[in-house]
């Protein structure tokens, strides 16, 4: 790969880690706000990644999803129940737990912590183009 291409790269990979990394955030607060099946949560996520026009398209998949999910409830932060679903079938859905609660919280007041930060604040305006209510 020529150096000219791994720079035209660069915005893709970053978005991509970007969004690697808040997609179990939007997992546990989608979990919080209904009990959910995989594949209802990632139509949900799909509406958070969708841009249109956008250079840099990302994809949730199964491949991604699940093993996110298997960890959370291995962490006690969501609980799987399997139920059988309006066609019939069997699926697991999951819900937020006690634990899953207490971690959303704690990346609630940092979220809140960031978005009133002197530095992040100019970040996040200078990056959008918008102003943050002050």
């Amino acid at each position: 790969m020529t150096e000219e291409t791994n720079i035209n790269k660069t915005p893709e990979k970053l978005i991509k880690h970007f969004t690697n990394g808040i997609t179990h955030n939007l997992i546990l607060w989608i979990i919080s706000k209904q009990t959910i099946h995989g594949y209802g949560l990632m139509k949900k996520l799909d509406e958070f990644f969708n841009f249109e026009n956008s250079e840099c398209e990302f994809t949730i998949n199964s491949s991604k999803v699940y093993p996110i999910l298997s960890k959370m409830e291995k962490k006690g932060l969501i609980a799987g129940e399997w139920k059988v679903n309006e066609n019939n079938k069997r699926v697991k859905y999951y819900s937020i737990t006690d634990d899953g609660r207490m971690v959303l919280s704690n990346i609630q007041n940092h979220i809140g912590k960031v978005l009133t930060h002197p530095a992040w604040v100019d970040y996040i305006e200078d990056m959008t183009g918008k102003e943050i209510n002050k």
